[in-house]
Formats: structure tokens, C-alpha cells, sequence
């Protein structure tokens, strides 16, 4: 499916096909749209602002389609009498106490690194170096959490604080976990759709961003990344011109 969807990059079409996979991408179809973008725009690099926009624009209404099937999984389950919005009740220790355990797992990265590959070469004592510096972070961190009470719905806690969820719209890989979740749990159309918007206009516009101006270099590495995930066979091109 991966290959079919990249195949398209080289015809006619695939200006559509780039339409129609970001709308889908944002629900359910496990391809994502930059495989098209990426190879568009270094094969067109005038086109990059239409192509990033109209790209957005599809990825935004397509995430209404997986806030709707959410919905309907939502509606089920409380048929049932299950409800997946969970209310979270935690006292200000909660993050202090969430980052110790990450300061720890931090720390014990860090030794293992050192013993492992200390003596070997300078990439795994910069390797040990950052966990080491994370865990200290991390503890330092730890000593002011006293604001960070979290009390209500996951709905409740989502709508009121909508940025939140662009950040997580923004790092979770499957971005239709982030749409199909909202929907799940009931988080409110309005925050959810700004949410969405923000997290998308960033992701395709750094993605196409560096396509466009960041050179060859960076095309390349690029074309790499945004076939990462296609079989051996596949080879990454850009479009023909």
C-alpha cells in the first residue's frame, strides 16, 4: 500500500492524491501524506505553498471524520455501559513524582551507556552525557510542581487546555490516534478543530519548508525519511519533471 501511494508522486494525479491521502491519513489510512508532499516539491519547488495549504487544509477536514468515528465508538461503548472518559483526580506530587521515576530510569541509561561503550568511541559518552544531564534536569524539575494539579474529564482537561492537544497532534506519529481519542473521550469540537489546525500547519509546514529551501542535503535526507517505511523494493524519487 506504502509503494501504491508513492507511485503516485510520478503522474497526473498527484495533486489529487495528495488531497484525498491527507483527509483519510487523519482517520484511518495508515500511509501518511508527506510521501507525496516531499517528492511534490522538490520536483516543483514554485508549488510549495499551494501544495502545503491545500495539503493542510484536507488534513484538517479529514480529522473531522475521525473525531466522527471516535463519536461513534463513544456511543457504543456507553451502550454497554462503559465510559471512556476518565477523570483524573492528582494532587500537585503527582508530575514531581512521575518525573523522580523518570530521573531514575535517566540516570540508570546513563551508567549503562558509560560501562557499555565509555572507552570505545565519543558517541556513546556524548549518548551517556545527555541522559545524565536529562536526569539531572528532570530532578531539578521536580522540586517546583505545586501548580500542576489535574482535576476533571479527560474531555474537561483537553477542551480547556486545547494546547495541550496540538502538542500531542503534533509528536504522536499516528496522528488519527489523536483525532479518533478526541472523539472517544468528547473533547469539544471547537478547541479540538484549533488544536488540529495549529498541529497541522506545523507539521506540513516544516516539512515542506525544508523541502523547499533546505537544499540538497536536506532534500535527500528527506526522501530517505519520508520512505522509511516502504518495502526494499521501493526506491525514493522525486516527481519527474
Amino acid at each position: 500500500m506504502y509503494s501504491r501511494v508513492e507511485s503516485y508522486a510520478n503522474t497526473p494525479a498527484a495533486f489529487s492524491a495528495l488531497v484525498v491521502v491527507a483527509a483519510i491519513d487523519s482517520a484511518f489510512f495508515p500511509v501518511p501524506p508527506f510521501v507525496l508532499l516531499i517528492p511534490m516539491i522538490v520536483a516543483a519547488p514554485r508549488r510549495w505553498f499551494r501544495l502545503t495549504l491545500w495539503g493542510t487544509l484536507a488534513s484538517v477536514a479529514g480529522s473531522v471524520l475521525g473525531y466522527g468515528i471516535g463519536a461513534a465508538m463513544r456511543g457504543g461503548l456507553n451502550l454497554i455501559h462503559i465510559d471512556p472518559n476518565v477523570r483524573l483526580d492528582l494532587g500537585p506530587d503527582w508530575l514531581r513524582k512521575a518525573e523522580l521515576v523518570l530521573a531514575a530510569l535517566s540516570g540508570a541509561v546513563a551508567v549503562l551507556v558509560a560501562l557499555q561503550g565509555w572507552r570505545q568511541r565519543s558517541p556513546s559518552r556524548q549518548r551517556a552525557i545527555v541522559a545524565a544531564a536529562l536526569a539531572l534536569l528532570l530532578v531539578v524539575a521536580s522540586r517546583w510542581t505545586s501548580w500542576f494539579g489535574v482535576h476533571g474529564t479527560l474531555a474537561e482537561l483537553l477542551s480547556r487546555n486545547w494546547w495541550t492537544l496540538a502538542v500531542v497532534c503534533m509528536v504522536v506519529p499516528a496522528f488519527k490516534l489523536a483525532t479518533i481519542g478526541s472523539g472517544l473521550v468528547g473533547v469539544s469540537i471547537g478547541p479540538f478543530l484549533g488544536a488540529v489546525a495549529i498541529a497541522r500547519i506545523v507539521r506540513f509546514g516544516v516539512a515542506a519548508a525544508l523541502a523547499r529551501f533546505g537544499g540538497p542535503p536536506v532534500r535527500d535526507w528527506l526522501l530517505r525519511h519520508a520512505h522509511a517505511h516502504a518495502s526494499e523494493g521501493a526506491t525514493a524519487r522525486p516527481v519527474e519533471t
